[in-house]
């Protein structure tokens, strides 16, 4: 993302896209692809099958941003849509299994090499810890917000912020190093 993109929410992004705003879809699409796309592939042998769902997954959502209620991630969102594509597609293609990892990587660390998944988990290490425990919850281990919320004890909108200052921080600390 350009400097332009940066202080842009998914969810503005998802706004935008419901009036039909295509600029949004593709910011929301350069953000999020890599890693859907990586977790996608890891639940079939098939690369055209994971790329089709990952397509037809954003197609989806710019169809159905009205729709988005702007409730829990938008990152949880779009994998919703995308893993619901590749079940439906690889439904018709018996001979193409889907495996849905049980001790599989996080989504983010999917796309990741060695080094940098090292440099992520080191920064997630460093975080403050009401962020560390948010986004090892709701972004590791993929557990609900409201799960995690009551867990922790906080209202869902504390937890969400939480997450977004969390991410700021990965983001901001990856691009420095």
């Amino acid at each position: 993302d350009n400097e332009q993109t940066m202080g842009i929410s998914d969810r503005e992004l998802v706004e935008r896209m419901a009036t039909g705003d295509r600029d949004a879809l593709e910011i929301l699409y350069r953000r999020h692809a890599p890693w859907l796309a990586g977790r996608l592939s890891g639940m079939t042998s098939s690369r055209d099958l994971a790329e089709e769902a990952l397509q037809d997954g954003f197609m989806s959502a710019w169809r159905g941003a009205k729709s988005y209620r702007g409730e829990g991630d938008v990152g949880a969102w779009l994998w919703g849509i995308t893993r619901r594509r590749l079940s439906s597609l690889a439904r018709g293609r018996k001979e193409l299994p889907i495996t849905w990892p049980t001790d599989a990587p996080g989504a983010d660390e999917a796309v990741l090499s060695y080094d940098e998944v090292t440099r992520v988990r080191r920064v997630i290490a460093e975080l403050p810890t009401d962020q560390r425990q948010a986004i090892e919850k709701v972004v590791l281990e993929e557990q609900p917000l409201a799960e995690v919320a009551v867990t922790m004890g906080v209202p869902v909108g504390t937890l969400k912020s939480r997450l977004h200052r969390a991410r700021l921080r990965i983001r901001s600390e990856m691009e420095a190093s």
